[in-house]
């Protein structure tokens, strides 16, 4: 038999037990777990910025309730079914690039088009992010899909990157473009060219064998990829780059997280999508400087260039409205789109864009900050 002192120390220490179980049984009822499927690898700027860094934040700022583990390099998912893995809940998260997938996402692939003839990336990346956020076009195609859109990158303005000088019309005749959607591919017939449509990953040992003579890409690639070491003519043909979704969630998967945190992550993801462009600004910065140093030639294009460009970019916008399948309305879509490009090169024209939180200021007071987490996604 126990006496009464060690009564009460045996129930004091059960109570204690009771109490420990229960709060580490409300920790685990609480946290979530997710999987983010990124098809690019772990190096690159969107890997960095919007994957690890922001899910990394996410989860100390939500004492581990919100937990995403991130899968690289299509581990998980390979582009062309990033969406619909995502819907069919292969993964609870994942990066969109649209142009690999049109007929499944034509509203999408429509802007990647219309993003041709942009010259700043940021202010095209939040026009983009404001669409998806309140366009009830671009909404009803996420929600075909089952998906919450978090927001829209924009890579840095495209150019010629090639293995001899190609400034004219002359110069271009007959070489082999790596090209990425559309709007590059029918450039480079135009052009008197031929489009190669090969990964980006393969590009490299292309031009290695003289299989490619050109990439039509982002510059941040020459060091990425490692392009500085094929590449000897860079020509600064004024293009606009690649676009899609930072993130689209799974809305089974947005509805479990709590309003509180699903308020903490639109702020983060305003904090991703600005650090991911910013990165991408130094990048570009240091690629040319790193071209310069390898004796890699950065050229003008002469007249003749420049002029078919400008003609194409009108020609194709004209085509791509008025073939825009599965498009209600495409021009009233882009016109939205151009206003809203505008609007926000107006937004931040006196910001200091190296200054991240300048800009994120802007961006949450104009955008982010007016989403509602209670409601958004939820329907």
């Amino acid at each position: 038999m126990f006496n009464k002192e060690e009564t009460s120390n045996m129930n004091l220490k059960a109570l204690l037990a009771s109490t420990i179980f229960a709060v580490a049984a409300s920790g685990v009822a609480h946290a979530t777990d997710f999987t983010a499927s990124q098809w690019l690898p772990p190096t690159y700027a969107q890997s960095i910025h919007a994957y690890k860094n922001f899910f990394d934040r996410v989860r100390e700022k939500t004492n581990g309730e919100v937990n995403v583990e991130v899968y690289y390099s299509g581990s998980l998912l390979p582009a062309k079914t990033t969406m619909t893995g995502v819907r069919d809940g292969v993964a609870d998260i994942g990066f969109l690039y649209p142009a690999y997938t049109p007929a499944e996402l034509p509203v999408e692939t429509f802007i990647n088009s219309a993003n041709f003839t942009s010259t700043d990336s940021l202010a095209a990346a939040l026009a983009y992010t404001e669409l998806g956020y309140t366009n009830p076009t671009m909404i009803a195609e996420y929600d075909n899909y089952n998906v919450v859109f978090g927001g829209a990158y924009v890579t840095p303005l495209y150019l010629f990157m090639c293995n001899t000088e190609v400034k004219n019309l002359e110069e271009a005749k007959g070489k082999r473009f790596r090209t990425a959607g559309a709007s590059f591919t029918g450039l480079a017939e135009k052009l008197g060219g031929t489009a190669v449509s090969v990964p980006i990953g393969d590009v490299y040992s292309g031009m290695q064998r003289g299989n490619i003579d050109c990439v039509m890409a982002d510059p941040t690639n020459l060091v990425s990829a490692s392009f500085n070491e094929v590449v000897k003519n860079i020509t600064t043909v004024k293009m606009g780059g690649s676009t899609g979704a930072l993130w689209v969630f799974r809305k089974d998967s947005w509805a479990k997280i709590s309003e509180e945190n699903r308020k903490l992550m639109l702020d983060e993801m305003v904090r991703a999508l600005v650090a991911t462009h910013d990165e991408w600004t130094k990048q570009v910065t240091a690629s040319f400087a790193d071209a310069k140093e390898r004796g890699i030639a950065v050229t003008e294009p002469d007249e003749d260039l420049a002029n078919l460009l400008a003609d194409y970019k009108k020609e194709f916008i004209a085509n791509v409205v008025g073939s825009s399948d599965g498009v209600a309305d495409a021009q009233a879509l882009l016109d939205e789109y151009n206003n809203l490009q505008a609007k926000w090169t107006g937004l931040l024209n006196g910001v200091d864009r190296s200054d991240n939180e300048a800009v994120i200021a802007v961006v949450s007071k104009e955008l982010l900050g007016k989403i509602d987490p209670a409601t958004y996604g939820m329907k």
